[in-house]
């Protein structure tokens, strides 16, 4: 076959059904649900400058890749704020640290509190795992997690 000569197309045969005979049309099937990973409460985000500055007052630990201040909260869910700085790396790797502390936080069972994380340069080189495990134990430091 020439491959600059344009092939025919061949008509296919149509469903035979009788004269004045509609065919209804079919919905696309919709795809099955997806499972949601379970997790604790909500978590908002923490937000102005008086939020975080009012956190000086609270309780504090340091690990290897976060630092953290929280205070409880009387109702409401738990309000984190993220504090990565241009010390830690690039937009892509200051935006994957807080991606992952987002995460490591929403999946952890926390009191209602409003918690500030500071990640520290390290974070950057650091693993899902490492964070996890960095920022559990510094939780557990400053006495918000048992």
């Amino acid at each position: 076959m020439d491959p600059l000569k344009p092939r025919r197309r061949v008509p296919r045969p149509e469903p035979a059904r009788s004269e004045g005979e509609v065919l209804p049309l079919e919905a696309p099937p919709e795809p099955a649900p997806q499972p949601r990973l379970e997790a604790g409460p909500r978590l908002e985000s923490l937000k102005g400058e008086w939020a975080f500055a009012r956190l000086k007052k609270g309780r504090a630990a340091r690990g290897r890749f976060v630092a953290v201040r929280w205070l409880p909260s009387r109702a409401g869910p738990t309000r984190a704020g993220l504090v990565v700085s241009k010390k830690v790396g690039k937009a892509v790797v200051r935006n994957k640290i807080r991606r992952r502390l987002r995460e490591i936080l929403r999946r952890m069972l926390l009191p209602p509190c409003d918690l500030m994380v500071v990640a520290q340069p390290e974070a950057a080189a650091a693993s899902y795992a490492e964070l996890h495990r960095d920022l559990a134990f510094t939780l557990k430091k400053s006495g918000l997690i048992q």
